[in-house]
């Protein structure tokens, strides 16, 4: 949020709909518009927007604790619910975020101790685990001076960002068919009325949202890309993408194949669909002369699919590069955006980056795994998803012994 003039709209200001968008996008993101939640909606109309009142606000330990505790147990209620088993966006997830976030936040002119920093580069068993980590760090940062209501915001934003999030890239509903909201949007809709009940003013409901909003990484088609637009955003989707610190046989079993698990059947579906779909527009190219204006449409579909086909990775050679290339991606321009980012993981990434290299030149044993294809890519995924260890997956004997040579390199 920004500071200076026009520090708060008006309950009956809220209701001219051109007004209340453009303090929004003005005043607090772009992406905090439109409102995904009739809760906050109904609030904002009732109450108004007060940037100031946000700033004031005070949230004590306590009441953080029991908000990471209740974001939980709406969280774990609503995947029950609706049935979900992820692999990686799990409601612990939300918390590892959180924890990274707050190292981002850490006041600037105290370094940040290394137990702390130690402390994201683990994995947590449960929450009572990872909460307890959390409140030591969120009680130092009180304590050094940094507003609750910057802490409130993040807590609300990090432990909602992936609320009831439904696995894969994006929201589908039974047919394949894009749902109304994408995960994020969702995501909104349900958070902001707990942030709401926990006292927090609507401006800094709305700037949470934001955050979250920010988060989106899949640009559904059709749809301009959403982009972080203030500081605490670029903050928050650089904690989003940095489970790729955590050790390397962490890092695999931890969130490489658990994310991987839950593209497998989108991909898996879209393997068979599209070649069906790319034979369909050839045929109705083939009846259109070279001249009809409609071509080009169809065109554009044709190529929009081959994109898509060459993004599914199809064999355990090509996962490996591809995360080679979301690593160099997030350390060659996430990491510079951010204050601090690149002195806590800068150099934990650059490792990673070179042991993905060491792998990816070992093609006497990644091309016949690569000759294997799909099953073998699905199988892996499996088997690495959530192991105790990575040694424990190995020793386990149901992996291809190249496939395993491969995987020891990880514990090196």
């Amino acid at each position: 949020m920004t500071g200076g003039r026009g520090e708060a709209l008006s309950a009956s200001a809220c209701r001219d709909e051109a007004t209340l968008r453009s303090f929004i996008e003005t005043r607090i993101s772009p992406n905090a518009w439109p409102i995904q939640s009739p809760a906050l909606r109904r609030r904002i109309l009732e109450e108004g927007i007060d940037l100031e009142a946000a700033r004031r606000f005070r949230m004590d330990l306590d009441a953080m604790e029991r908000l990471i505790r209740a974001m939980e147990s709406r969280a774990c209620r609503v995947e029950r619910l609706l049935g979900i088993h992820n692999a990686f966006h799990t409601t612990l997830h939300n918390d590892e975020v959180l924890l990274r976030l707050l190292l981002l936040e850490w006041p600037e002119a105290a370094a940040v101790p290394e137990e702390v920093k130690a402390a994201a580069m683990r994995v947590y068993p449960n929450l009572d685990a990872i909460a307890a980590v959390l409140c030591d760090a969120l009680g130092r940062m009180l304590e050094g001076g940094v507003p609750a209501s910057v802490l409130a915001r993040d807590l609300l934003a990090a432990l909602g960002h992936d609320y009831g999030h439904s696995g894969g890239t994006d929201r589908l509903g039974p047919d394949g068919a894009p749902a109304p909201l994408t995960h994020e949007e969702t995501a909104e809709k349900y958070v902001a009325p707990i942030g709401l009940d926990f006292g927090m003013p609507t401006a800094l409901v709305l700037e949470s949202m934001a955050g979250i909003r920010a988060t989106t990484f899949h640009a559904r088609p059709g749809r301009p890309r959403i982009q972080a637009a203030t500081e605490f955003e670029r903050r928050l989707t650089v904690a989003d993408v940095m489970g790729c610190i955590l050790p390397p046989p962490l890092w695999l079993t931890h969130v490489g194949a658990p994310v991987l698990v839950e593209k497998l059947p989108i991909w898996r579906r879209r393997l068979v669909q599209i070649p069906g779909e790319l034979g369909a527009i050839e045929a109705r190219l083939a009846v259109l002369a070279d001249d009809d204006p409609a071509r080009e449409g169809i065109l554009a579909e044709r190529e929009a699919l081959m994109l898509e086909d060459s993004r599914i990775v199809k064999h355990v050679e090509e996962w490996f590069r591809s995360e080679r290339g979301f690593f160099v991606f997030i350390e060659s321009s996430r990491l510079g955006v951010v204050p601090r980012a690149r002195e806590l993981w800068g150099g934990v990434l650059r490792t990673k980056i070179e042991l993905m290299e060491h792998v990816l030149a070992r093609k006497e044993l990644l091309a016949p795994l690569a000759a294997q294809g799909f099953p073998l890519l699905g199988h892996c995924a499996e088997e690495l998803a959530n192991a105790p260890t990575l040694e424990s997956v190995i020793e386990r004997g149901t992996l291809d012994r190249r496939l395993c040579e491969v995987l020891g390199m990880f514990l090196l």
